[in-house]
């Protein structure tokens, strides 16, 4: 789903912390870098240590956010999506919990709250939808 689709959606920002926020927006922006690279990005306006870079890209490894590449003795992380992507990963992902732990309730409350979603708003959103089976198909 494009990150411009639809207005008021959430961007990656209210998803992760603010630090590991202001490291990927970093991240998203390239293809591969190193903690040093993000560390000197970071410097002048967040004055962090790099062992405390480190450790938040170390642990957006096992949350599937980063992927590393070693090579030598160097770290290369990269995103395992783009912002888009991881966005809409996290919300199919909410949806399913929701849908895993309440079931039909949920989906009565979904539709309910469609029920006020302003048209124009929920005819984009259905040509997302459209858009999102096509490429899928």
């Amino acid at each position: 789903m494009r990150k411009d689709s639809v207005p008021g959606q959430l961007g990656p920002e209210g998803l992760l912390g603010e630090l590991e926020s202001a490291i990927m927006q970093l991240i998203w922006q390239r293809d591969e870098v190193t903690v040093r690279e993000v560390w000197k990005a970071l410097e002048p306006s967040r004055p962090l240590k790099y062992t405390t870079v480190m450790t938040v890209m170390s642990r957006l490894v096992p949350k599937g956010v980063l992927v590393t590449r070693k090579q030598g003795k160097t770290y290369y992380y990269r995103a395992t999506a783009t912002a888009e992507e991881f966005v809409a990963q996290r919300a199919q992902r909410a949806v399913r919990d929701v849908l895993a732990s309440f079931g039909d309730v949920a989906i009565a409350h979904f539709m309910s709250e469609i029920d006020g979603v302003d048209p124009v708003r929920l005819a984009a959103l259905r040509g997302v939808v459209t858009e999102e089976r096509s490429d899928a198909g």
